[in-house]
């Protein structure tokens, strides 16, 4: 994948410690910035879980959950920066996986009447992505968990593979929310019902994927503006091999941070410790002024795809705001308090930003892969040279093609093939 843009991750929101790790593994294992310090950020969310809730008003709460997609062509280096940065979760599932199994082992052979509590295994880890195996494990688990997969095509293309065109995807929008989800068991009959799940993603994915994934109607359901996208900056440069060790320290250093959000919310304790926290008057403003700012610029000049991609950034920037609150609590910069300051939010509204850029760049990816077929020519056919965006929503319609899918065939780059954008609302053909 090109990236003549070369977004490059804020840094500038990490504490001077995390800041470090990323700096520290590129340097000396060739992580690409962006991807080690996106796969962090993941890592302190799913290290939060259920134990961390933003609560914006008496009927808005806010948890981290994050759907990430690190965007590169096979060898781009996705792999290692994930393992990084997850490692002390696979740490603690190597440990706790086999004690579960001997204390479930043990339960079972009790006698009924000394059976006081079942064993609940502390699995935070999942590659089984049926949405049963999900729903068993989240039953079990009041902390969370997360799906590590490493190509999310698998993930994505798994939607209704399982259940004869049911509701995976449905399932999987409501897990982004954090909502309540009931699941019909297929080899028993009982439903498992989730009052509070948490389930971040994060794997790879190949931009050349991504046309089949999410072209035409399949933009039209949300799915793909809920993922956050991670291009590699230092794509097209040379990828060496280095034979230095990671400094002394490093990777412990990562685990005891990692171990110590763990901690604070009770993961290694019999019972979880929840958290609820605020925004401060001043924190607030600053996310409402960011807010305005961007919403005000594509009401008047972007394209609504833009709109619909903000939508779902702004959604993120609050999730954002608790997870950079507890790194710098984690890394000592700031005191333990449950206000998010105004630093923070500026900070998270920065990182925002960022995604809001890197989605518009999969976006691309995606029309640029899929405008050529059938509907687009179609559509183009059916309108004068000159025409306004009402007209061809208006052709559109009557020719079956979605309101979205229009807007979409409308979003006109500087060199685009087909059309010319002459001004607001009014479009060319080129010939």
């Amino acid at each position: 994948m090109s990236n003549d843009n070369k977004l490059l991750f804020p840094l500038v929101a990490f504490p001077s410690r995390i800041r470090s790790i990323v700096e520290q593994t590129h340097e000396e294992n060739n992580f690409p910035i962006n991807y080690i310090a996106a796969a962090l950020f993941f890592a302190v969310s799913v290290a939060i879980g259920n134990c961390r809730t933003l609560i914006v008003n008496s009927s808005w709460k806010v948890k981290p959950i994050l759907f990430m997609s690190l965007l590169g062509n096979p060898g781009s280096a996705k792999t290692h920066p994930i393992k990084f940065a997850m490692e002390p979760f696979l740490k603690l599932d190597g440990e706790n996986i086999p004690r579960y199994r001997r204390e479930l082992n043990d339960w079972r052979r009790m006698p009924m009447e000394n059976r006081i509590t079942k064993p609940i295994p502390k699995q935070l880890r999942v590659q089984d992505i049926t949405m049963e195996a999900i729903s068993k494990l989240l039953e079990e688990s009041n902390h969370g968990i997360f799906v590590h997969a490493d190509e999310l095509k698998g993930w994505i293309s798994s939607f209704n593979k399982y259940n004869g065109g049911g509701g995976d995807l449905e399932q999987w929008l409501s897990l982004w929310s954090g909502v309540p989800i009931s699941v019909n068991r297929k080899t028993q009959d009982d439903i498992i019902f989730i009052p509070d799940p948490f389930v971040g993603v994060i794997g790879g994915l190949q931009p050349g994927v991504m046309p089949k994934l999410f072209g035409g109607e399949k933009m039209d359901n949300g799915f793909f503006y809920r993922l956050l996208f991670v291009s590699n900056s230092s794509d097209g440069e040379p990828l060496l091999w280095k034979d230095f060790d990671l400094p002394s320290g490093l990777e412990k250093d990562w685990e005891r941070l990692i171990f110590q959000i763990l901690e604070d919310g009770g993961f290694f304790q019999d019972e979880m410790i929840r958290k609820d926290y605020s925004f401060s008057g001043e924190a607030w403003s600053s996310l409402q002024n960011w807010q305005n700012s961007i919403e005000s610029k594509n009401a008047e000049y972007e394209p609504e795809y833009k709109t619909s991609i903000f939508r779902k950034i702004q959604d993120y920037c609050l999730r954002f705001c608790l997870i950079i609150h507890t790194m710098r609590e984690a890394a000592g910069d700031i005191t333990a308090s449950t206000v998010i300051d105004k630093e923070t939010a500026i900070f998270a509204s920065v990182v925002a930003n960022y995604f809001y850029e890197e989605s518009q760049i999969a976006y691309e990816i995606v029309e640029t892969g899929g405008i050529n077929h059938d509907k687009f020519f179609m559509l183009l056919n059916g309108l004068n040279d000159e025409f306004t965006t009402a007209q061809a929503l208006a052709v559109g319609e009557h020719m079956g093609i979605s309101r979205a899918t229009v807007f979409r065939y409308l979003a006109v780059g500087p060199n685009d093939p087909f059309l010319r954008s002459l001004k607001h609302g009014h479009y060319e053909k080129i010939k």
